[in-house]
Protein backbone atom coordinates (compact mmCIF):
# COMPACT_ATOMS: atom_id res chain seq x y z
CA UNK A 1 0.00 0.00 0.00
CA UNK A 2 1.37 3.39 -1.16
CA UNK A 3 2.83 4.95 2.53
CA UNK A 4 0.68 8.19 1.69
CA UNK A 5 -2.99 6.50 2.17
CA UNK A 6 -1.21 4.56 5.15
CA UNK A 7 -0.86 8.05 6.46
CA UNK A 8 -4.33 8.95 5.32
CA UNK A 9 -5.57 6.05 7.18
CA UNK A 10 -4.08 6.79 10.26
CA UNK A 11 -5.67 10.52 9.97
CA UNK A 12 -9.37 8.95 9.45
CA UNK A 13 -9.31 6.40 12.44
CA UNK A 14 -7.43 8.51 14.78
CA UNK A 15 -5.24 5.44 15.68
CA UNK A 16 -1.08 5.78 15.84
CA UNK A 17 1.78 3.33 17.52
CA UNK A 18 3.45 5.13 19.37
CA UNK A 19 6.27 6.67 17.55
CA UNK A 20 4.66 6.48 14.06
CA UNK A 21 1.93 6.31 11.91
CA UNK A 22 -1.04 3.72 12.04
CA UNK A 23 0.94 0.12 10.18
CA UNK A 24 -1.16 -2.14 7.69
CA UNK A 25 -3.59 -4.23 9.62
CA UNK A 26 -3.92 -2.00 12.42
CA UNK A 27 -7.15 -0.63 13.55
CA UNK A 28 -9.65 0.08 16.35
CA UNK A 29 -12.88 2.00 17.01
CA UNK A 30 -14.23 3.62 19.54
CA UNK A 31 -17.26 5.90 20.22
CA UNK A 32 -16.52 9.28 20.44
CA UNK A 33 -18.60 9.81 23.83
CA UNK A 34 -20.87 7.34 26.15
CA UNK A 35 -22.98 8.56 28.85
CA UNK A 36 -23.35 6.50 32.36
CA UNK A 37 -26.05 7.21 35.42
CA UNK A 38 -24.35 7.80 38.72
CA UNK A 39 -24.61 4.40 40.92
CA UNK A 40 -24.85 2.06 37.87
CA UNK A 41 -22.39 0.48 35.59
CA UNK A 42 -20.98 0.99 31.92
CA UNK A 43 -19.03 -0.49 29.57
CA UNK A 44 -16.55 1.62 27.28
CA UNK A 45 -16.33 0.18 24.26
CA UNK A 46 -12.88 -0.65 21.97
CA UNK A 47 -12.50 -3.27 19.45
CA UNK A 48 -9.16 -3.45 17.50
CA UNK A 49 -7.55 -5.18 14.38
CA UNK A 50 -4.01 -6.58 14.27
CA UNK A 51 -1.61 -7.39 11.90
CA UNK A 52 -0.38 -10.93 12.74
CA UNK A 53 -2.61 -13.69 11.65
CA UNK A 54 -3.62 -16.79 14.13
CA UNK A 55 -1.35 -14.97 16.24
CA UNK A 56 -1.52 -17.31 20.04
CA UNK A 57 0.82 -14.96 22.16
CA UNK A 58 0.24 -12.72 25.00
CA UNK A 59 -1.79 -9.51 24.74
CA UNK A 60 -1.21 -6.26 26.72
CA UNK A 61 -4.28 -4.51 27.23
CA UNK A 62 -3.92 -1.01 28.66
CA UNK A 63 -6.86 1.63 29.88
CA UNK A 64 -5.71 5.62 30.64
CA UNK A 65 -5.66 7.00 32.12
CA UNK A 66 -3.86 4.38 34.30
CA UNK A 67 -6.73 2.87 35.38
CA UNK A 68 -6.42 -0.40 34.17
CA UNK A 69 -4.15 -3.34 32.87
CA UNK A 70 -4.48 -6.66 32.04
CA UNK A 71 -2.22 -9.01 30.17
CA UNK A 72 -4.09 -11.86 28.28
CA UNK A 73 -3.01 -15.09 27.61
CA UNK A 74 -3.92 -15.94 24.07
CA UNK A 75 -2.95 -19.68 24.07
CA UNK A 76 -5.41 -19.98 27.29
CA UNK A 77 -8.84 -21.95 26.40
CA UNK A 78 -10.13 -20.31 29.62
CA UNK A 79 -12.66 -17.72 28.67
CA UNK A 80 -14.53 -16.60 32.10
CA UNK A 81 -11.46 -14.84 33.61
CA UNK A 82 -8.11 -13.10 33.06
CA UNK A 83 -4.75 -13.11 34.79
CA UNK A 84 -2.28 -10.31 36.06
CA UNK A 85 -4.87 -7.95 35.69
CA UNK A 86 -4.17 -4.27 37.73
CA UNK A 87 -6.08 -0.95 38.63
CA UNK A 88 -4.58 2.10 38.53
CA UNK A 89 -6.38 4.81 40.34
CA UNK A 90 -9.86 4.89 42.23
CA UNK A 91 -10.64 1.42 44.12
CA UNK A 92 -9.55 -2.15 43.04
CA UNK A 93 -12.51 -3.85 41.68
CA UNK A 94 -14.72 -1.26 39.83
CA UNK A 95 -12.57 -2.07 36.86
CA UNK A 96 -12.89 -5.60 34.76
CA UNK A 97 -12.84 -6.44 31.22
CA UNK A 98 -16.30 -6.56 29.69
CA UNK A 99 -14.50 -8.08 26.19
CA UNK A 100 -11.98 -10.72 24.86
CA UNK A 101 -8.95 -9.54 23.67
CA UNK A 102 -8.27 -12.64 21.60
CA UNK A 103 -11.12 -11.61 19.76
CA UNK A 104 -10.25 -8.22 19.08
CA UNK A 105 -12.48 -6.93 21.74
CA UNK A 106 -10.79 -4.55 24.59
CA UNK A 107 -14.35 -3.44 25.75
CA UNK A 108 -14.19 -2.15 29.72
CA UNK A 109 -16.47 -2.29 32.77
CA UNK A 110 -16.49 0.37 35.30
CA UNK A 111 -18.99 -0.21 38.49
CA UNK A 112 -20.33 2.10 40.39
CA UNK A 113 -19.82 5.15 38.58
CA UNK A 114 -19.04 8.73 40.22
CA UNK A 115 -19.31 12.02 39.26
CA UNK A 116 -15.44 12.20 39.05
CA UNK A 117 -15.48 9.43 36.46
CA UNK A 118 -16.53 12.01 33.69
CA UNK A 119 -13.41 12.23 31.92
CA UNK A 120 -11.67 10.86 28.41
CA UNK A 121 -10.17 7.53 28.36
CA UNK A 122 -8.27 5.82 25.78
CA UNK A 123 -7.79 2.26 24.82
CA UNK A 124 -4.52 0.53 24.28
CA UNK A 125 -3.12 -2.68 23.03
CA UNK A 126 0.16 -4.67 23.00
CA UNK A 127 1.51 -7.68 20.98
CA UNK A 128 5.24 -8.46 22.39
CA UNK A 129 5.77 -9.46 18.37
CA UNK A 130 5.10 -6.22 17.53
CA UNK A 131 7.80 -3.45 18.34
CA UNK A 132 5.32 -1.08 19.70
CA UNK A 133 1.89 -0.81 21.22
CA UNK A 134 -0.91 0.79 19.04
CA UNK A 135 -3.64 2.93 20.41
CA UNK A 136 -6.59 5.40 19.34
CA UNK A 137 -5.62 8.61 19.65
CA UNK A 138 -9.39 9.96 19.94
CA UNK A 139 -10.35 8.49 23.28
CA UNK A 140 -14.08 8.03 24.72
CA UNK A 141 -15.46 10.79 26.56
CA UNK A 142 -17.46 9.30 29.68
CA UNK A 143 -20.19 11.73 30.41
CA UNK A 144 -21.86 10.67 34.02
CA UNK A 145 -25.36 12.30 34.54
CA UNK A 146 -27.80 11.47 37.87
CA UNK A 147 -31.21 10.94 38.50
CA UNK A 148 -32.49 13.84 40.90
CA UNK A 149 -32.42 13.50 44.58
CA UNK A 150 -33.95 15.52 47.30
CA UNK A 151 -30.90 16.36 49.35
CA UNK A 152 -33.03 18.72 52.07
CA UNK A 153 -36.49 19.53 52.74
CA UNK A 154 -36.39 22.55 55.50
CA UNK A 155 -39.37 24.51 57.19
CA UNK A 156 -37.98 27.66 58.12
CA UNK A 157 -39.64 28.85 60.95
CA UNK A 158 -41.85 32.02 61.58
CA UNK A 159 -45.38 33.06 61.62
CA UNK A 160 -47.25 32.60 58.50
CA UNK A 161 -46.75 32.92 55.93
CA UNK A 162 -43.72 31.00 56.09
CA UNK A 163 -40.73 30.19 53.98
CA UNK A 164 -40.20 26.21 53.10
CA UNK A 165 -36.76 25.43 50.94
CA UNK A 166 -35.82 22.47 49.35
CA UNK A 167 -32.75 21.41 47.88
CA UNK A 168 -31.70 18.93 45.02
CA UNK A 169 -29.23 17.37 43.00
CA UNK A 170 -28.84 15.69 39.85
CA UNK A 171 -27.45 15.70 35.97
CA UNK A 172 -28.89 17.75 34.41
CA UNK A 173 -29.73 20.15 37.40
CA UNK A 174 -33.72 18.68 38.26
CA UNK A 175 -36.41 21.00 37.71
CA UNK A 176 -38.21 22.07 40.91
CA UNK A 177 -42.02 22.73 41.35
CA UNK A 178 -44.57 22.43 44.42
CA UNK A 179 -47.31 20.76 44.68
CA UNK A 180 -49.52 22.06 48.03
CA UNK A 181 -53.27 21.43 48.89
CA UNK A 182 -55.85 22.36 46.20
CA UNK A 183 -56.38 25.97 45.48
CA UNK A 184 -53.44 26.99 48.15
CA UNK A 185 -51.01 29.06 45.86
CA UNK A 186 -47.15 28.30 46.83
CA UNK A 187 -45.07 31.91 45.90
CA UNK A 188 -41.70 31.28 44.40
CA UNK A 189 -38.85 33.66 45.78
CA UNK A 190 -35.64 32.51 45.24
CA UNK A 191 -33.66 29.96 43.17
CA UNK A 192 -30.13 29.26 43.69
CA UNK A 193 -27.80 26.61 41.68
CA UNK A 194 -25.34 25.59 44.52
CA UNK A 195 -23.17 23.90 42.25
CA UNK A 196 -22.78 22.09 38.56
CA UNK A 197 -25.81 19.47 39.41
CA UNK A 198 -27.26 21.38 42.92
CA UNK A 199 -29.72 23.56 43.16
CA UNK A 200 -31.94 24.99 45.75
CA UNK A 201 -35.49 26.61 45.78
CA UNK A 202 -37.49 28.74 48.64
CA UNK A 203 -41.11 29.19 48.24
CA UNK A 204 -43.60 30.97 50.50
CA UNK A 205 -47.24 29.29 51.54
CA UNK A 206 -49.19 31.47 53.59
CA UNK A 207 -51.70 28.67 54.86
CA UNK A 208 -51.44 25.14 56.44
CA UNK A 209 -51.26 21.84 55.14
CA UNK A 210 -48.46 19.32 53.28
CA UNK A 211 -46.39 20.79 50.85
CA UNK A 212 -44.78 18.66 48.02
CA UNK A 213 -41.23 19.41 46.87
CA UNK A 214 -40.86 17.37 43.59
CA UNK A 215 -37.17 17.54 41.17
CA UNK A 216 -36.93 16.02 38.10
CA UNK A 217 -34.62 15.86 35.49
CA UNK A 218 -34.48 13.56 31.92
CA UNK A 219 -33.69 11.05 33.94
CA UNK A 220 -36.47 10.28 36.52
CA UNK A 221 -37.93 12.27 39.28
CA UNK A 222 -38.23 12.26 43.76
CA UNK A 223 -40.48 13.95 46.07
CA UNK A 224 -40.43 14.68 49.69
CA UNK A 225 -43.29 16.45 52.31
CA UNK A 226 -43.05 18.31 54.88
CA UNK A 227 -46.64 19.48 56.76
CA UNK A 228 -47.02 23.49 57.70
CA UNK A 229 -49.02 23.85 60.85
CA UNK A 230 -51.27 21.51 62.21
CA UNK A 231 -52.34 19.19 60.00
CA UNK A 232 -53.42 16.49 62.48
CA UNK A 233 -57.10 15.80 64.56
CA UNK A 234 -58.01 19.50 66.26
CA UNK A 235 -57.08 19.89 69.76
CA UNK A 236 -60.51 19.70 71.15
CA UNK A 237 -60.94 16.24 69.74
CA UNK A 238 -58.00 14.84 71.14
CA UNK A 239 -58.75 16.42 75.08
CA UNK A 240 -62.93 15.32 74.88
CA UNK A 241 -61.83 11.81 73.29
CA UNK A 242 -60.25 10.03 75.92
CA UNK A 243 -62.86 11.80 78.92
CA UNK A 244 -65.74 10.51 76.33
CA UNK A 245 -63.85 7.09 76.52
CA UNK A 246 -63.82 6.46 80.55
CA UNK A 247 -67.91 8.03 80.75
CA UNK A 248 -68.55 4.84 78.28
CA UNK A 249 -66.80 2.58 80.49
CA UNK A 250 -68.32 3.65 83.83
CA UNK A 251 -71.30 3.60 82.83
CA UNK A 252 -70.53 0.16 81.29
CA UNK A 253 -69.38 -0.99 84.51
CA UNK A 254 -72.04 0.41 86.08
CA UNK A 255 -75.09 -1.56 83.83
CA UNK A 256 -73.31 -4.60 84.51
CA UNK A 257 -73.12 -4.15 88.27
CA UNK A 258 -77.08 -4.03 88.10
CA UNK A 259 -77.62 -6.90 86.39
CA UNK A 260 -75.21 -8.80 88.66
CA UNK A 261 -76.92 -7.79 91.93
CA UNK A 262 -80.33 -7.54 90.50
CA UNK A 263 -80.99 -3.83 91.01
CA UNK A 264 -79.51 -0.57 91.07
CA UNK A 265 -79.27 2.17 93.20
CA UNK A 266 -79.40 5.58 92.02
CA UNK A 267 -77.41 8.02 93.99
CA UNK A 268 -79.73 10.62 96.22
CA UNK A 269 -82.63 8.40 96.20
Amino acid sequence: MDPRCLWLWGLLTGGALRGGWAQRGWSMYVPPRITGLRGDSIVLPCTFTHPIPDYTGDIRVIWKPDIFQCLVRNSSTETSSFDNCTTGQGPSGRYRLAGDPRRHNLSLHIAGLQYEDSREYTCRVMIPRVPDAYENKIGIMLNVEARPSILNLTLLPGPLPVRVACTAEGIPVPNISWRGPAGIEVVQLQNTPVSQYQTTQVVSVSQNGTYTCRAENVHYWAERSVPVGSTGPPLLLIVLLPAALLLLAGLLLLVLCCRWKGQCRVPGR
